[in-house]
């Protein structure tokens, strides 16, 4: 299973997360029964934000947890160390940041420690590499993901340094033998961070702030009730501000001195436009570090945040307040006086880029057909279903991540057209096409009696499915026909009524499917051949018999003569 997954039985045909997700990593499809569409992440193009998870009004959307796998653990006896991401005081309610640590240990872990122990590391790895290249921050993993997935070619500009959780993750390990560690945090893409091939030495669990709160409430643990505590040393410093937008500038102070050697981006959306502008040489002499953050103003705005109803500057003031009030406490020396070798620092990323295939214009036009889309003045571009333009969701059709009814505008005028319903109900086939003999429009009938389904019919010329002469005739004339037709090489033969519709400047046709009663008349023709023979020959049997016997019969023959001329006469005229 995904990373995120959706509750079928919750999901229902919203679009909702489609229009929140930055890279459209859904994918819509009908369900095999009810026909309602269900929304599933495209795993290959997440970058894992989980904005839909948070925009979903129906909950429908689901994170993968570890909350179990913890608790069990915990139960068993095994030691657990706790790495806890810096925006806990602007993501976690509690009266005293304080609390923390005591609420942990209290749950049952051994070790506590702040992630920002790991950030001093990676501040001192970027001393290390030096900040004489342009360098594009590594620390969030959906900025990570983000490069990886969609923008691969600037895989060089990525700094070649692990997060400060993975960095963390090492530290404990080495400090405790034997230890598992649970990285507490915001942040779903962590909880597939902390299982990526290659780091996947540092963090054995994650848990978001939202699962680590159910615990608590489950434990019937009173978090406000519990005096304060003291996180393990050693202590971090300035980097405990790395949650909040250029917190790693910051942390950096003394190495970037001039503003044009850094620059500092938040939100999703803002990161792809920069990458964008970046990945086509449009920001000449890129700055030195670039600061690249998914979440609006940093981790402090994470997915798994509980506080997210305070502004953002009032979650940053928190920040910046426990780092002013722990600053005294810290411990003397760069990274709290520890360290870790340059290879447990360093980090390789891969190109995870997918190929997607792209419709030609003909395909294209095809696709835009089918929801109405016939000029380019139909097509509203509204949004409304989830893709920024018409063209853009045609793209999806045809790569299969979206479907022809997502068009709201389109099926709001299919449903309240009574013509369409009429439509819809007809028993018999019906063709509209426009002038230049495009299908414009099909029936369900005409589905069945072409035997294919409407997305590969309209969009074709007529003379792709059936000989258009009739249509041609009408088109050139103006009147309606009607007429039978056969067509040998479907093996159907139609009763048709074909008519101009001169206000949609198109022919419609209504083809009745007379092929059975043909083939019954057919049979009944050779029933009426067959029995006229016969009757012929039973005359000649009758007649011969009379010369012999005409003294016996008498008239009775002449009356069966009578009768069965009578019924040769009645078959040959009788029209079945």
């Amino acid at each position: 299973m995904g990373l995120i997954t959706t509750n079928e039985a919750q999901c229902r045909d919203c679009y909702r997360c489609l229009r929140g997700c930055a890279v459209k990593a859904i994918r819509f499809s009908a369900g095999a029964e009810s026909g309602a569409l269900h929304a599933r992440v495209i795993d290959e193009l997440c970058v894992q934000d989980a904005r839909c998870v948070l925009s979903c009004p129906q909950k429908a959307k689901k994170v993968a947890r570890d909350l179990d796998e913890v608790r069990q653990l915990l139960k068993e006896g095994h030691p657990l160390a706790a790495t806890v991401a810096p925006s806990f005081v602007a993501a976690f309610p509690l009266q005293d940041p304080e609390q923390m640590p005591a609420l942990l240990r209290k749950l049952g872990f051994e070790r506590v420690q702040e992630t920002s122990l790991g950030a001093e590391l990676v501040v001192q790895m970027h001393r290390r590499l030096g900040l004489d290249r342009p360098l594009i921050s590594s620390a969030c993993p959906v900025v990570v993901n983000l490069i990886e997935r969609h923008y691969p070619a600037l895989l060089p500009l990525l700094a070649p340094v692990v997060s400060p959780m993975i960095a963390h993750g090492r530290l404990l390990k080495k400090m405790y033998p034997g230890y598992r560690t649970v990285f507490i945090g915001p942040c779903v893409a962590k909880k597939a961070e902390a299982r990526t091939e290659g780091i996947n030495d540092a963090i054995d669990y994650v848990l978001g702030f939202d699962e680590l709160w159910e615990w608590v409430q489950e434990e019937g643990l009173d978090p406000g009730s519990l005096p304060a505590g003291e996180f393990d040393p050693p202590r971090p410093g300035r980097a405990r501000l790395f949650p909040v937008e250029g917190g790693l500038i910051s942390a950096l102070q003394f190495d970037l001195q001039r503003e044009e050697s850094y620059l500092t981006i938040t939100g999703l959306q803002n990161c792809i436009t920069f990458l964008n502008h970046l990945s086509h040489n449009k920001i000449p002499g890129p700055p030195a570090l670039m600061e690249l953050l998914a979440c609006r103003g940093g981790c402090i705005d994470g997915p798994l945040s509980l506080c997210r109803a305070e502004d953002i500057y009032t979650r940053r003031g928190k920040v910046r307040d426990y780092y002013r009030s722990r600053s005294k406490e810290e411990t003397p020396g760069t990274a709290g006086g520890v360290e870790l070798p340059s290879s447990l620092m360093y980090r390789e990323y891969s190109d995870r880029s997918v190929s997607l295939p792209l419709p030609d214009e003909h395909a294209l036009r095809q696709i835009l057909a089918q929801a109405g889309k016939y000029r380019p003045e139909d097509e509203l571009n509204c949004g409304a279903c989830g893709y920024d333009s018409c063209r853009d969701k045609a793209v999806a059709v045809y790569r299969g991540h979206a479907e022809v009814q997502m068009c709201i505008p389109y099926m709001r005028k299919r449903a309240e057209s009574t013509s369409n319903l009429v439509m819809a109900a007809m028993p018999n086939a019906l063709l509209i096409v426009d002038y230049q003999l495009v299908i414009r429009e099909v029936n369900p009938a005409a589905e069945r009696l072409f035997k294919r389904q409407a997305g590969e019919m309209i969009g074709l010329r007529l003379d792709e499915l059936i000989n258009p002469e009739n249509f041609l005739k009408v088109i050139e004339t103006g009147e309606m026909m009607s007429c039978v037709h056969s067509y040998p090489e479907l093996g159907i033969i139609t009763r048709e009524i074909i008519f101009p519709l001169e206000r949609e400047k198109s022919i419609a046709g209504i083809l009745v499917d007379i092929t059975a009663e043909r083939r019954q008349r057919e049979q009944f023709e050779l029933v009426k051949v067959q029995t006229i023979a016969r009757a012929r020959e039973v005359i000649n049997k009758q007649m011969s018999v009379v010369q012999e016997i005409a003294g016996l019969l008498g008239e009775t023959t002449a009356e069966t003569k009578v009768l069965l001329s009578k019924l040769i006469e009645l078959m040959e005229q009788e029209s079945f």
